[in-house]
């Protein structure tokens, strides 16, 4: 393994050695804390000793920080080697010193939150600290599992550290309110944490087993993942469908064209090398991105052809890219039809990205 292996593995071993033992102590406290409300409640006596609820306090203190911690960690990890830090370039800077100054003024608002006294400041330091969480969240790098967000690790340990973090701001008020509201909220807010930090458990294990280390990557990028198989050996270069992808072609690559544009892929994932022509060609009333005989891209799973407004894409919202369709091919020559209503001119580069990683292979400047 090396460098970023061992670093990717330490989220993973916090969260086995230190968050879930927590998560125990503080279930197994908050419990006996109920236990001994209800037992004293007309004047009896408890066997439970009276400082078990200054220990489940002071144990879900350690809870709110390690999992606020655990998360920031995972997520300045993933922006490091796989964000705007990964090919840093000079363009960047503002946006990279923008992103550190939010960890700092994040990491500050949630300490702040442990000291604050006062109802109005523990509110305001425990938005901060959670607007902070969900900025950085969102940075390029982060894999969010959005197309399939309802069992994502990453959402389930956004929610959970947002539920941690306002269950520690309303502690104080539970002792002040004579109705018991805030302690029914407080005692809400952590049941559904505890059923959010059991989605973690289930999907950080899943997530562990699909991670490659560096060196596997680019095998287990030959792998089709939908069905489920991996090229072996004796595996032909090209699969029955894409020589018939290959087939249908023809016709339209013997056709007459005009070439509007064209340009040169260029690799932007070190080590998912990328290389070739794109052209944007014009046969008959149908507009078409065409990949040249000299193309050729690392295969992966759910690759996808796009037009893309940035040549070095940094957000794959709707806004910004126009689907083509998955990567018929990753060698030779190859069409794609533009979408009817799109100007490509507004989408100048042609991108190979890896939906399932959010990886991007290479992109191509059209001119």
């Amino acid at each position: 393994m090396n460098t970023k292996d061992i670093v990717g593995l330490i989220h993973p071993t916090l969260a086995v050695v230190v968050v879930f033992p927590i998560i125990g102590m503080v279930l197994n406290l908050a419990w006996q804390t109920r236990q001994r409300r209800l037992q004293t409640a007309d004047h009896g006596k408890s066997k439970i000793p009276p400082v078990v609820g200054l220990e489940h306090r002071k144990i879900g203190n350690w809870l709110t920080g390690s999992v606020v911690g655990i998360t920031l960690f995972a997520i300045a990890y993933s922006i490091y080697f796989k964000g705007v830090f990964k090919d840093f370039q000079g363009e960047n800077m503002i946006w990279a010193i923008l992103i550190v100054m939010i960890f700092i003024a994040t990491v500050f608002s949630l300490i702040f939150l442990y000291k604050a006294r006062t109802k109005l400041w523990r509110g305001i330091f425990a938005g901060l600290t959670s607007v902070g969480i969900v900025i950085l969240g969102f940075q390029d790098g982060v894999f969010r599992r959005d197309f399939e967000w309802a069992v994502s690790h990453f959402y389930y340990g956004l929610i959970a550290s947002i539920l941690m973090i306002f269950s520690l701001a309303i502690v104080p008020e539970i002792y002040k309110d004579k109705s018991n509201n805030w302690r029914k909220v407080h005692t809400i807010l952590n049941c559904l944490a505890v059923l959010v930090f059991l989605g973690q458990g289930i999907t950080g294990s899943r997530d562990l087993l699909e991670i490659p280390l560096s060196w596997q990557q680019k095998y287990l990028y030959k792998c089709d993942w939908k069905k489920q198989v991996c090229p072996d050996s004796t595996s032909q270069v090209l699969s029955p469908e894409v020589l018939v992808a290959s087939i249908s072609n023809y016709p339209i690559l013997a056709q007459t064209n005009e070439v509007l544009a064209s340009g040169e892929f260029v690799t932007i994932t070190p080590g998912e090398d990328t290389k070739g022509t794109a052209e944007v060609i014009q046969v008959g009333g149908k507009i078409q991105v065409r990949l040249g005989e000299n193309f050729s891209a690392i295969e992966g799973p759910a690759v996808r052809l796009l037009l893309h407004k940035q040549n070095r894409p940094e957000s794959y919202t709707a806004e910004n890219y126009v689907r083509l369709g998955d990567l018929k091919s990753f060698t030779g020559e190859q069409v794609y039809d533009v979408p009817e209503g799109i100007n490509w001119q507004d989408f100048p580069n042609v991108v190979v990205w890896c939906e399932r990683f959010d990886v991007t292979f290479g992109s191509a400047r059209l001119n």
